[in-house]
């Protein structure tokens, strides 16, 4: 579609490379321009406006309320769970710990444990269909499996506020703290009827070879459950706190930032009286110094 004259409509051919119209003369690129400027204007305020109100919404959302900030430290609080012993695979041959770091516990640490399992994935996947998926390596790795899923929802769970920002009283959060909680305790219960199928038995995961086996559930996967419920409740009480509106940040936030300008009004007058004063200051010592000089240079005239 051929271009037109924004003032005549005269369609502009491609040869017509001139700033002027060849039919009214009208310079095209300064064509009502002062209306072009205002829309402009209008645009960026607007667009700076939802700017603000989406910094407001989120800052409302994460920090907006000493309930919130606690809810931010809840949620950080089962990041203690991973680090604690949930359970522990024994025998004369080999030792399995599911414990983080292997702070705990002796044996293989659960870092040292996803090394072995990556590297043998396919063998221990035929153990597990050889056991008809309900021997010992089955019900150890499905506990394993349960408690990963825990911690990966207690994570998302996280960082759902940051994601769901938008809505201020998202149920997201907590449902995915129920979720988190679910899991763990699925798989305390899969550890603990994996005891019966693992004591006294004799199987293989991957390079670690048990000979009369015994499952113990330890104490760190009830403390983990716990903490997993505090950071439940942190998110549910943030889904009940009154939300506020968006007028209602934005009358905050233009509040702060009068208080703000008007400090820095007030510091700037200060200043510049300082600065009145000590010019003011140094003019007078310098007067008097021209007077003493004076003094001195009369006195020393009359002495002749």
């Amino acid at each position: 579609m051929a271009a037109k004259c924004p003032n005549c409509g005269k369609e502009l051919k491609f040869y017509n490379i001139k700033a002027e119209c060849p039919g009214c003369g009208v310079s095209i690129p300064n064509y009502n321009w002062e209306a072009r400027l205002e829309e402009d204007s209008r645009i960026a305020e607007e667009k700076f406006a939802a700017l603000y109100r989406t910094l407001n919404r989120f800052k409302f959302s994460v920090i907006g309320s000493r309930i919130r900030v606690a809810r931010l430290v809840m949620s950080l609080i089962p990041a203690i769970g991973f680090i604690l012993p949930w359970a522990t695979v024994l025998s004369e041959k080999s030792t399995l710990s599911f414990d983080l770091l292997g702070l705990f516990t002796d044996g293989e640490s659960t870092i040292s444990f996803f090394g072995i399992l990556f590297k043998n994935v396919g063998s221990i996947f035929e153990t597990m269909s050889a056991e008809g998926f309900s021997g010992p390596v089955s019900f150890i790795m499905l506990g394993f499996l349960l408690v990963l899923l825990s911690i990966v929802a207690i994570v998302v769970a996280f960082f759902l506020p940051f994601i769901c920002f938008k809505k201020s009283d998202t149920n997201s959060g907590w449902v995915a703290d129920a979720l988190s909680i679910a899991f763990a305790a699925a798989g305390a219960v899969m550890f603990i009827l994996s005891a019966s199928k693992v004591n006294g038995a004799s199987f293989s995961i991957g390079t670690l070879d048990f000979a009369g086996a015994s499952l113990k559930v330890l104490w760190g996967v009830f403390v983990y459950i716990a903490l997993l419920a505090v950071a439940m409740t942190g998110n549910i009480l943030v889904s009940k706190a009154p939300v506020e509106s968006d007028e209602a940040l934005e009358a905050v936030r233009a509040e702060k930032l009068r208080l703000k300008e008007e400090k820095e009004e007030a510091e700037r007058i200060k200043k510049e009286a300082a600065w009145a004063e000590a010019k003011k200051k140094a003019e007078q010592e310098q007067a008097e110094k021209v007077r003493k000089a004076r003094e001195a240079l009369a006195a020393k005239e009359n002495k002749k």
